[in-house]
């Protein structure tokens, strides 16, 4: 004769089997990672042109073939509502973003055992430098800013956080670093805060810049920039994301991938 116990057991069973399936696959591989960018060209990680793509694209699309089948979907959109979405929950993550205690509040950086950071998972390092006005009377040794003008920045990016630690007069209007340059050009700004390598790529590119504006040093900082998750996505997604960091920080020491980026940089850090 069956006992009570037996029969309970056997009923409930099926909803137990049910439950452990539906755990496992919250906690499994997801289909596609939603990813977004800036939809501005920002020299060398990201370019518009789809037949010339920049660093960090090549470097999702080699993500792609080592994740066992997970899609990587790239979405670009201006920075700002990138940055709104990924706290929203409405994309799974963003590539290119520097560590901020904001961004922190609704995304998971990949970190040490002490909850810092861990720069040797990053996407790869830049730095931001002051381009003023040439003659123009700002000045930066590297940890006192001296000026009165206002100076530019484009949407949404970090780098005006550390301006206006160091006093300055900001205005964060515009989306490219194009933009932000010319309104230096033309004496809107007395400087602006861009990453180097897009700036100088700039200045060598437009004529209208060229003679007008001149780099300051040293730079303003060094930062680690990387693929940051939205906290949702973590929790459901944890080991598939962390997967992306170390493939990430294999991937940008290996002589493989530094050959596809040869081009558009001379060394990879």
């Amino acid at each position: 004769m069956m006992s009570k116990r037996t029969s309970l057991t056997r009923s409930l069973l099926p909803a137990l089997l049910s439950f452990m399936g539906a755990a496992a696959q919250a906690q499994g591989t997801p289909e596609v990672i939603n990813i977004c960018h800036e939809n501005e060209d920002a020299f060398p990680w990201l370019l518009k042109d789809k037949d010339k793509p920049g660093y960090s694209q090549i470097m999702m699309a080699q993500l792609e073939k080592q994740l066992g089948g997970v899609k990587i979907k790239l979405l670009a959109m201006p920075w700002k509502q990138c940055l709104s979405e990924l706290k929203a929950a409405k994309v799974d993550g963003a590539m290119n973003a520097s560590f901020s205690a904001e961004r922190a509040e609704f995304a998971q950086y990949p970190v040490k055992l002490d909850g810092e950071p861990d720069p040797t998972k990053r996407m790869y390092r830049a730095t931001y430098a002051l381009y003023k006005a040439k003659g123009s009377a700002l000045s930066w040794d590297g940890k006192t800013l001296t000026t009165s003008g206002v100076i530019g920045a484009q949407t949404g990016f970090s780098i005006v956080a550390q301006l206006k630690q160091l006093g300055a007069k900001t205005e964060d209007s515009s989306p490219t670093a194009d933009e932000v340059l010319n309104r230096v050009a033309a004496g809107r700004y007395v400087a602006a805060a861009v990453q180097t390598t897009e700036a100088d790529n700039s200045l060598a590119a437009i004529p209208a810049l060229q003679g007008k504006i001149e780099r300051v040093n040293p730079p303003l900082v060094d930062k680690p920039y990387y693929t940051i998750f939205a906290k949702p996505f973590f929790a459901k997604h944890g080991q598939t994301a962390r997967e992306v960091w170390r493939l990430q920080g294999k991937m940008r020491e290996s002589p493989e991938f530094k050959g596809q980026v040869s081009h558009l940089m001379k060394s990879v850090d």
